[in-house]
């Protein structure tokens, strides 16, 4: 991993520190509590699928060696429902820039679907034909250090 980088407790995501809730046990008194403080930390994506299953299977908990309060969950579910709320808001504001973005980029994939099968397709066999020679000369390597031998 990059420094930086941290892996998601649920989906094992890995992303920049930035992009992830953190949720903390704090050394001396052993508490758990988000964003700040020093200790064991466990990072988290602020995605509803990732939050549903950390506390369904007590991802949290087990990770930090420590009992997660309730509290913690309810604000973890209000920062998501907050977020979405924010979301929402600027998804409707773009919606006719992103469905002018996204016909393009149909008409362009399209385009470069019809042209791709046959590269494809040689670097496919191309790969088959190294896999193959790389595997004949391990068999004569084996074959003759087991003469040698």
């Amino acid at each position: 991993m990059r420094p930086n980088q941290r892996r998601c407790v649920s989906c094992r995501k890995i992303a920049p520190k930035a992009d992830f809730w953190r949720i903390v046990r704090v050394f001396p008194s052993r508490t758990v509590q988000l964003e700040k403080g020093m200790g064991r930390s466990v990072y988290l994506c602020p995605q509803h699928s990732c939050l549903q299953l950390a506390q369904k299977k007590d991802r949290l908990g087990r990770s930090l060696k420590a009992a997660i309060p309730l509290e913690i969950y309810q604000t973890l579910w209000q920062h998501l429902s907050a977020s979405d709320r924010m979301i929402g808001s600027t998804m409707v504001e773009s919606t006719a820039t992103d469905s002018a973005i996204t016909e393009s980029a149909r008409a362009e994939s399209s385009h470069q679907k019809a042209a791709k099968p046959e590269s494809s397709q040689t670097s496919r066999t191309d790969k088959q034909d190294r896999r193959i020679n790389d595997i004949e000369t391990r068999n004569l390597k084996d074959v003759t250090l087991r003469e040698v031998e």
